[in-house]
């Protein structure tokens, strides 16, 4: 019996390995400006079936989320990073960056039919400020992968 044991395992580990699922791969699908600042949305990739990325200030893309929230929409990284990290030995912080549009903020209205930029920083009690710009985006591109 431990010998039909060890075999149906060993069968088992080589058949299913690790049972780690590897995610889809990211595929240019969009520029930012293509984002439905009402939907959230990407023309024919709905997010219940498309994750959306951005590679900004990163080798690969990151998952993003887009929210809007009474007026506008939102887009950024779900997960923070390093940000204002040109000189660790002084410091650096948990962020991200931002796109927006059709908000109250004055800054996003400059920016005909594209997105305003933001960074973010997340500081102490999980309090997040907003930092500097790099101004309006819209050919900023676009990732998409499949749940």
């Amino acid at each position: 019996m431990r010998k039909a044991s060890l075999l149906i395992y060993s069968v088992t580990a080589l058949g299913l390995g690790t049972g780690a699922t590897q995610a889809a791969p990211w595929v240019p699908c969009a520029q930012l400006s293509a984002l439905n600042p009402v939907t959230c949305q990407i023309p024919g990739r709905a997010p219940t079936t498309w994750e959306y990325g951005i590679a900004y200030n990163t080798r690969e893309p990151v998952p993003v989320l887009c929210t809007f929230w009474n007026q506008g929409a939102r887009i950024g990284n779900k997960e923070p990073y390093f940000v204002f990290s040109d000189n660790p030995a002084t410091g650096m912080l948990w962020g991200g960056f931002v796109f927006y549009q059709n908000t109250l903020a004055a800054d996003d209205d400059v920016c005909a039919g594209g997105y305003r930029h933001r960074y973010w920083t997340l500081g102490a009690n999980n309090a997040i400020a907003t930092g500097s710009s790099n101004g309006c985006y819209t050919t900023q591109q676009v990732y998409c992968r499949r749940h």
